[in-house]
């Protein structure tokens, strides 16, 4: 007999002979040759695992990604290759690396998260499976190997003398990982052949001992931890000769930071060169890449050297240049920024803005990623750090938060924060105003189903120390059976429901906020038309609700004292439908006729009269067929029901009660059975008996699989087609794939249990769905995962369900089974 894996258990050798085995392909067409046989082994020896091996070591690698290295085994040993685990720090569960052995001593674990820190081990392969695990290597945090930076670029003149001149570069564009130290800088003589070096130490942005008149070009060296990296290209020919121009020189260190889908921040340097006076103003200049036509933003000069840059279109690839301005006029640009694209980065974060819970307002970012040389630097309306008296900073991990120690109208303004040594731009800004306590949600006015009115609003997050005070006309209220107040904190929602909402809950309602030193308040006026509309439509969703809790009294029994010196009792009573308020009328005036008492219980009297019985049952409809999305519902609408019409159904003659897959009951106006995840067996009449004290009324009707009452008339519904085996068995450690095929329009919902809890997958537990055909996956499988698995489909024309055993084995053991055959 063929089999139709890779593998197979043979069972029945004999201890201790050799054996050589061959195997030969087969396909609709015939059998293939054997293959070459196999090398002698013998039955019943037990293979030695091997050792694991030693000197596991982590290196950093990108800002996703880790190199391990190992010792290869000792004493000749060869393994098949090897399996490599990892496992963030903090949490107990390994996580294999590698889908098949590996047969080197190194290898880059890619798709880990950056800024995290993980350890690894690794264990050998051998024919006798796994071996132990390693030695865990140092925890590692994720992050980018430190390398030499690229070369500066970007070289500008910015201010020059008869023998100086003060020149400035961008930095490099790849910083290596780490701080950039400083620079070496050379200088060429155009009049000369060698390039000479200005320094032996990094130094500042500044070349001396110059002969005038000569030209000067020049090239930079960025130096870091980890060496001096690449020579930048050399700059323009800088002419050395004394600027006397009344105009300013150019700004210089123009750049760009929080970038969004529609806005940036454009920061600059003011020139080193004033010219004839000081610079009064600044202009920016701004144009696509690519593009030579230039356009100025502001058309008044701004005194500052920063400025937002809003309106902006998602996507466009743009340059800025700055120009300054003093009385003589407007100077030469500044050397054009690198281009920037106009879009969001994901994973880029904002500054959040609360309150702990010690009330101290804090500003708090998150880095996506940083370096160990990393610092945050925060700002305050972009001029500087704030004042180190009125704030104080906290930093763990990638994580920095900024503490207001005395909040106060000093501190409004707008903070903002830079990560510094990395490659891509990360950074953000908050404002800080009065209103601290942010609102999410205003005043939102909702009417529920029994009338109530429900007043709330949702502010942010506050602490458990918050306070509420909530002001009506005036005067605070305080939570009632009827006015019911709910102050949810951790959700910073505030409720109100007012229960038989009238005249006097119109007026103005404001909610009063404090957490800690941060305050807000809140107005809903519920006045006019306003509260006109509010009110009418709780009236008729009060009066929709009760009537559909059946007939009871509008106005309870009252009495007086006629003219004529005769007793009259009257009531109000409202009822679903009217033969009920005539039958109602005609029993009370029987009832008035022959006993005062009875007056008093005539509704329960009408309730209990075989004539109102009868008169139900008699108002049944025949019965209706409906699809649903759980299944078929079979069901009679009455012009009112009531507990004392006793119902029961009945399919093929069996009488029918309520379980798992078929459900009946009644509402108001309908009695119904619903038939759940229906299948051929249900097919076949149905009866609806309804018994009013004294006689029974039938009503029948067939799902015989024909028309609208066919069982499976619904070719749209979710359906298991094929796949899924009764029973699965598996050797622990290996990777278990189920495959099976599901149907249905629109396309199910689709969820796998396991012991009839639902199963989350991650970690071990992977699902894929290409079409209808769905494979759940388990990767090491262990004897935790034995059990009954089932994959459960749905949509809006019914559901079904797939089930498969599994059970798993150990290494060595004969699957249960396999032994008996």
């Amino acid at each position: 007999m063929p089999v139709n894996s890779p593998r197979f258990a043979l069972f029945d050798l004999v201890k201790g002979k050799s054996y050589c085995f061959r195997v030969r392909s087969v396909n609709k067409y015939g059998i293939s040759e054997p293959s070459l046989p196999s090398e002698p082994i013998t039955a019943g020896a037990k293979l030695a695992t091997l050792p694991p091996p030693s000197q596991v070591l982590a290196f950093r690698d990108t800002k996703t990604s880790v190199v391990l290295k190992w010792d290869k085994l000792k004493d000749g040993l060869e393994p098949l290759g090897y399996y490599i685990y990892c496992r963030e720090t903090g949490t107990e569960e390994w996580q294999t690396v590698n889908n098949k052995p590996v047969t080197c001593n190194k290898f880059t674990v890619p798709g880990l998260q950056p800024g995290k820190e993980y350890v690894f081990c690794v264990k050998s392969v051998g024919e006798a499976g796994l071996s132990e695990s390693s030695p865990e290597t140092d925890p590692i945090v994720v992050r980018p190997a430190i390398a030499c930076p690229s070369a500066p670029h970007g070289f500008v003149l910015l201010n020059c003398g008869k023998t100086d001149m003060t020149i400035c570069w961008k930095p490099p564009k790849r910083k290596g990982g780490t701080k950039i130290l400083g620079y070496f800088l050379d200088q060429h003589d155009a009049s000369e052949l060698d390039w000479h070096e200005v320094n032996i130490q990094p130094i500042p942005q500044r070349v001396s001992n110059l002969e005038e008149g000569h030209l000067y070009e020049f090239r930079a060296r960025a130096v870091n931890m980890a060496g001096v990296g690449k020579v930048s290209e050399p700059s323009d020919l800088f002419k050395c000769e004394e600027w006397t121009m009344p105009e300013p020189g150019p700004p210089y260190d123009v750049k760009v930071t929080e970038v969004r889908d529609t806005s940036l921040m454009l920061h600059w340097e003011a020139p080193l060169y004033t010219g004839a006076g000081p610079v009064t103003g600044y202009y920016v200049d701004m144009c696509e890449e690519g593009s030579e036509e230039w356009k100025q933003i502001n058309k008044q000069s701004i005194a500052s050297t920063h400025m937002k840059v809003s309106d902006l279109e998602t996507g466009k690839s743009l340059i800025f240049r700055v120009r300054a301005l003093n009385k003589a006029g407007i100077g030469p640009p500044s050397l054009p920024s690198d281009p920037v694209v106009v879009k969001t980065k994901p994973g880029t974060n904002e500054i959040e803005l609360g309150v702990d819970e010690e009330g101290f307002i804090y500003m708090a970012f998150e880095a996506p990623e940083k370096n160990d040389s990393s610092e945050f630097i925060w700002s305050k309306d972009y001029e500087g750090p704030p004042d180190s008296d009125r704030v104080q900073t906290e930093e763990k991990g990638n994580k920095s938060k900024l503490i207001l120690k005395d909040p106060s109208e000093k501190d409004l303004g707008v903070y903002s924060v830079e990560v510094t040594d990395v490659d891509d731009d990360i950074s953000a800004s908050c404002t800080l105003t009065q209103e601290v306590i942010k609102l999410i949600s205003g005043w939102n006015i909702d009417v529920l189903e029994k009338g109530e009115v429900r007043l709330w609003l949702e502010v942010e997050k506050l602490s458990p120390k918050a306070e509420l005070h909530l002001i009506f006309n005036g005067k605070e209220l305080t939570s009632t059976p009827t006015h019911k107040i709910n102050f949810v904190r951790e959700k910073g929602l505030v409720e109100l429901i007012i229960q038989n909402f009238c005249d006097d809950d119109k007026g103005m309602y404001t909610a009063q906020l404090q957490d800690g030193k941060a305050k807000n308040q809140f107005t809903l006026d519920l006045v006019d038309e306003r509260f006109d509309k509010v009110a009418e439509e709780a009236n008729a969703k009060q009066k929709e609700w009760k009537k559909k809790q059946g007939p009871h009294f509008i106005e309870n029994l009252k009495w007086k004292v006629t003219e004529d010196c005769e007793v009259l009792l009257t009531c109000k009573v409202l009822t679903a439908i009217q033969f009920i308020l005539c039958t109602v009328a005609s029993l009370y005036h029987r009832i008035l006729d022959v006993n005062f008492k009875g007056w008093q219980s005539s509704l329960a009297v009408l309730l209990n009269s075989n004539l109102l019985i009868i008169l139900l049952a008699l108002s049944a409809t025949p019965l209706k067929i409906q699809p649903t999305e759980e299944g078929i519902k079979i069901y009679t609408d009455v012009k009112y029901y009531t507990d004392y019409l006793k119902t029961t159904w009945y399919h093929q003659e069996k009488r029918l009660e309520s379980r798992d897959r078929l459900k009946t009951g009644s509402t108001v106006n309908q009695i119904w059975l619903h038939i759940l995840n229906p299948t051929e067996a249900d097919k076949g009449k149905y009866t609806l008996e309804l018994f009013d004290g004294k006689d029974s009324h039938k009503l029948s009707t067939d799902l015989s699989g024909q028309g609208e009452g066919h069982v499976c008339s619904f070719p749209g519904r979710a359906r298991v087609v094929q796949g899924l085996p009764d029973v699965a068995t598996i050797m622990e450690d290996k990777t278990l794939c189920l495959t099976c095929c599901i149907s249905g329009d629109p396309y199910p919902e689709i969820t796998w249990f396991k012991n009839e809890k639902v199963i989350v997958f991650k970690d071990r537990y992977k699902m894929d769905v290409k079409g209808p055909v769905v494979t759940i996956t388990i990767e090491k499988v262990c004897n935790e995962d034995t059990g009954k698995y089932s994959i459960y489909v749905k949509n809006k024309y019914g559901s079904e369900t797939g089930q498969v055993t599994i059970s798993v084995y150990k290494h060595g053991e004969i699957p249960i089974g396999v032994e008996a055959e």
